[in-house]
């Protein structure tokens, strides 16, 4: 599981950095490490970007407490699949927000949710 967690991590990382990385050829770096006051709005890939990450902050929460009581509880291999298909969902996610694939990505959104779930079910009884 907490390779899982880990994982998790990296991917919340890539989601924290993609719309900065997509500003600064925007912006140019000097302005980037400045106050960066009065921005222009960030290009179409970027906005996507910055929701995917607004919709992964919520679902981190959720992820991180699950995954801890199932270590701290012991049943974390009972939840071992739903650890893989929530970090799995999220990769798939971000890419079908970045290209925006409607219907997929709500789809993929769904398979997280059923991670969730199924690292739920083994606290649940």
């Amino acid at each position: 599981m907490l390779f899982w967690i880990f994982a998790a991590l990296i991917v919340y990382y890539v989601h924290v950095f993609l719309p900065s990385l997509i500003r600064i050829p925007q912006i140019g770096v000097y302005r980037y490490v400045g106050s960066r006051d009065d921005l222009p709005e960030l290009p179409t890939i970027g906005q996507r970007a910055q929701r995917a990450h607004n919709n992964l902050r919520e679902n981190m929460l959720p992820f991180a407490v699950l995954a801890i009581l199932n270590i701290v509880l012991g049943t974390e291999a009972n939840a071992l699949l739903g650890a893989q298909l929530f970090v799995a969902a999220r990769v798939v996610y971000l890419l079908t927000y970045l290209f925006a694939i409607p219907w997929i990505r709500s789809g993929v959104w769904s398979l997280g949710f059923v991670g969730l779930i199924l690292m739920a079910m083994p606290l649940l009884g």
